[in-house]
């Protein structure tokens, strides 16, 4: 998978990107060159992975010492988790742009943010969140987006080993105040649904290059079909008799008979000097009976001149008179 770019200038919604709105009013002079695309773009995300992987993202803060508790999930979102409100979790609240070259996260708490190519997101969800005690209560209702991300790590030799990182991004209420209880986000539902849809819509524009190059290692190349139970060739699964033609673009092994007519310019080809068969470049599978052989004229008139029959029971023909 592709690694992640970590930067220390957050991005400018204004001024380094274009919105969408603005991209689909007009026709782009080029699609190669100009700001990327702004799908979407929040100010106010929660970010939560586990305690061991959140050193891999590289934006979240450091924990203040002697308590590392400080960076525990906050309410009202944390009432929906277990082991004491998610503390085996890590919050970061970052800006979050979801433009159509990447996935940007960054927080203006540790400075920093980390730019993540859409191939190294292997998988994305909604995730449902009710409250751990009254699930019921719908007032503590929200979701999530969800997803698995994988970077390139040099130090794992075996990629099976190598855990995805599990990242949950919550779109959550900024005003809130300290003596009221806190409350979800009226708009929880509506952001993170936007947010989950224009991750979708970017990836869409950046296929998997591993599966392209499984493609090509299949034989991504159009399969040139020839019916022929003798050629030699790969033959196409599931279709007996049926083979691959050259994956340089070439044809496929030609069938017998289909080398072409024997002329006297190429007789030399097929034929050595006493008349016996041998083959040509070209020429391929087996000949039928007879096929390849000189008929004498004593065999071909055996039994008479010009292939007339002899016997007493033959009518004898007339000979021509004018």
């Amino acid at each position: 998978m592709l690694p992640p770019t970590v930067i220390r200038r957050c991005p400018s919604a204004d001024n380094d990107f274009q919105p969408l709105s603005e991209y689909q009013a007009q026709t782009p002079d080029t699609f190669f060159d100009g700001k990327p695309v702004l799908y979407f773009h929040d100010e106010n995300v929660k970010a939560w992975v586990s305690a061991e992987q959140r050193e891999d993202l590289f934006f979240f803060s450091k924990d203040e010492e002697g308590n590392s508790g400080t960076l525990s999930p906050s309410p009202p979102e944390s009432y929906a988790l277990e082991n004491n409100g998610g503390t085996h979790l890590r919050e970061e609240k970052v800006e979050a742009f979801v433009a159509s070259n990447k996935l940007t996260l960054f927080s203006h708490k540790s400075g920093t943010g980390i730019e993540i190519p859409y191939p190294a997101i292997t998988l994305h969800a909604i995730k449902n969140f009710s409250h751990a005690e009254k699930p019921e209560d719908a007032s503590f209702k929200f979701i999530g987006v969800y997803m698995q991300i994988e970077f390139t790590n040099s130090s794992d030799d075996d990629d099976e080993s190598f855990d995805p990182i599990e990242l949950t991004l919550i779109p959550y209420k900024a005003e809130q105040s300290s003596t009221e209880t806190p409350v979800v986000d009226p708009l929880n539902s509506e952001k993170a649904t936007a947010l989950f849809n224009q991750i979708s819509a970017c990836s869409n524009l950046h296929p998997d290059p591993h599966g392209e190059e499984d493609e090509e290692d299949d034989g991504g190349d159009f399969d040139r079909i020839v019916f022929e139970s003798n050629a030699e060739g790969e033959a196409v699964e599931g279709l007996p008799g049926v083979i691959r033609g050259d994956l340089n673009g070439g044809l496929p092994p030609p069938m017998p008979g289909s080398s072409g007519w024997i002329t006297a310019d190429n007789v030399n080809d097929f034929f050595d000097a006493d008349g016996n068969w041998i083959g040509g470049e070209g020429a391929s599978g087996e000949l039928g009976d007879g096929a390849g052989r000189v008929r004498g004229r004593d065999e071909v008139e055996q039994d008479g001149p010009n292939g007339q029959e002899n016997g007493d029971d033959v009518d004898s023909k007339r000979p021509r008179t004018e």
